[in-house]
């Protein structure tokens, strides 16, 4: 029985350090009097996880049914951090918005490298779509536009090896396999709230 209370004890002592991969949801919740237009939301788990999400248009007062996963480990001496970014445009097409909870310039950096050209076809075609008389068509290619406005945003942001610029929201076991809420207030800042517990950050924009 001593060998295998060892061997127990040894395993269940090297699956704690190792930490356990867990997962979670994630959805973004529009407060602001305005639609969410292009939305990109990006998680960093330190070095071992990446992920992204893209949301085509987000109503006034609307929590988006599309959520996304994201990864990240729990554990005794698990060291890793939760990091993320948060972009959208307003929906006239001239500016956009992104999370800045400390003023970096790389993200700007990064933002202002996406191809004009892609984007400005993109927004031509949510502008038509955001329109009083716009018909069903035209609505549905809207949607579809501001997803690629999102995915450029996450692709631009996607592969930078640094944080700088990103805001940290840790994740918790209590928090796997639920929703965590990114919801952009009235005033434009962002709350996270998980049921692990809420981080808020402001937001800063360009011209576009």
């Amino acid at each position: 029985m001593r060998p295998f209370s060892i061997c127990t004890a040894f395993v269940t002592l090297v699956a704690l350090v190792a930490g356990k991969k867990q997962t979670a949801q994630v959805s973004v919740r529009n407060n602001w009097d305005q639609p969410l237009v292009g939305v990109s939301v990006i998680h960093k788990y330190s070095d071992d996880y990446k992920n992204h999400g893209e949301w085509g248009i987000i109503k006034p007062g609307e929590l988006a049914p599309e959520t996304m996963d994201v990864e990240y480990n729990t554990g005794f001496l698990t060291t890793g951090r939760d990091w993320w970014v948060i972009t959208w445009y307003s929906a006239d097409m001239k500016t956009q918005y992104y999370s800045d909870p400390v003023n970096f310039r790389n993200i700007i950096d990064a933002l202002e490298k996406v191809a004009p050209s892609v984007v400005k076809v993109a927004m031509k075609t949510v502008a038509a779509g955001m329109a009083a008389e716009a018909g069903p068509g035209a609505v549905v290619a809207a949607k579809n536009a501001a997803k690629v406005l999102a995915k450029v945003a996450n692709e631009a942001l996607f592969n930078t090896e640094s944080t700088d610029g990103f805001k940290q929201h840790i994740l918790r076991s209590e928090d796997a396999g639920k929703l965590t809420e990114i919801v952009i207030n009235k005033d434009r800042s962002i709350t996270f709230k998980s049921k692990s517990g809420n981080s808020d950050t402001g937001t800063s924009s360009r011209k576009v």
